[in-house]
């Protein structure tokens, strides 16, 4: 059966439907296996699949309705797709964006072939049919999505660094005036500093206050709006502008996935137990509440909890 009604606007909406994927096969056994695929350390598959298993529990106990993309696989994509470690991440490879579904591409070559099978999942899941669905016939971006957020119902904030490519630009801003958003703000973390995607470095908090590491301060806003010259901002000036506080994360050595957490509610985050100790503090005076998950051995591939899920259906704010 297909799913219907997916919807986005926000990322602190209330969440109800979320797409995950379980681990792959193979396990992360090396160091030199680590690299070539982009984890920070080897990693076992018991120790994958029992973080996995943790992540799905939280989700559940807090009323998501949880999505199970390996589940969707086509039998043409399924062997690529079992031997793709990082296909848990599934974040990376399209996001709801108001009411439709919108493809990345991979920048990193070990995931080519695993967007593609992800996108033939989400394919079926949304279109439900035959499991040699085709992928998802709306529009594409050259973009991975850890590089992206829904501010609000207006606004999308986009880093073009590492992974996400500035070429691609102007297509995802067709996507977004489509989608009815008003205007997106674009940034460029430098390439050099080795963060891979913008929430790794950046989050909301809410309507009120944003979460970002200090350096963020020193990267001009540039502010995009349809039938509008661009323009550009200072990144405290263009949060401050529209009634948001910016709140520094503490200094923290690399991995750092303090901003890798997600809201299940618009008062309530769900971070890894790694991270969440130091979230509580910074976010007590917002009202909001932070719940820790043990995902250690998945934090091992250089993704957190907003990497490893991909939100289908938030409730709408208005």
């Amino acid at each position: 059966m297909a799913l219907t009604g997916i919807e986005c606007w926000s990322e602190s909406a209330q969440l109800e439907c979320v797409a995950v994927c379980r681990p792959a096969v193979l396990e992360v056994a090396t160091a030199l296996e680590a690299s070539a695929v982009g984890y920070l350390g080897a990693v076992s598959r018991q120790e994958v699949e029992d973080a996995s298993g943790r992540l799905r529990e939280a989700l559940t106990r807090f009323g998501c309705r949880l999505f199970d993309l390996g589940d969707f696989l086509p039998e043409s994509a399924r062997a690529v797709s079992e031997a793709s470690v990082n296909r848990v991440f599934v974040r990376d490879t399209a996001a709801v964006v108001g009411r439709q579904l919108v493809t990345g591409t991979a920048a990193f070559a070990a995931r080519f072939a695993e967007f593609d099978a992800t996108h033939a999942a989400l394919g079926a899941l949304l279109h439900g049919g035959s499991r040699d669905a085709a992928p998802p016939g709306g529009p594409g971006a050259g973009l991975e999505f850890g590089d992206v957020f829904l501010l609000d119902e207006e606004r999308i904030l986009v880093n073009l660094g590492l992974r996400s490519d500035a070429r691609a630009l102007q297509g995802f801003l067709d996507t977004a005036w489509g989608a009815g958003f008003q205007e997106v703000g674009a940034l460029c973390i430098p390439e050099h500093l080795g963060i891979i995607h913008l929430d790794l470095a950046f989050n909301v908090l809410g309507p009120r206050a944003v979460l970002a590491r200090s350096f963020l301060k020193h990267l001009p806003v540039r502010v995009l709006a349809p039938g509008q010259a661009p323009r550009w901002e200072s990144f405290e000036g263009y949060f401050a502008r529209r009634g948001q506080r910016i709140l520094p994360l503490p200094a923290a050595e690399p991995p750092c996935f303090l901003s890798n957490y997600i809201f299940l509610g618009p008062q309530l985050l769900l971070a890894s137990e790694s991270a969440a100790p130091r979230l509580k503090p910074l976010v007590k005076e917002l009202g909001i509440e932070v719940e820790g998950v043990d995902i250690a051995a998945l934090e091992r591939g250089n993704g957190s909890v907003r990497c490893l899920t991909l939100p289908l259906k938030r409730r709408a704010t208005s």
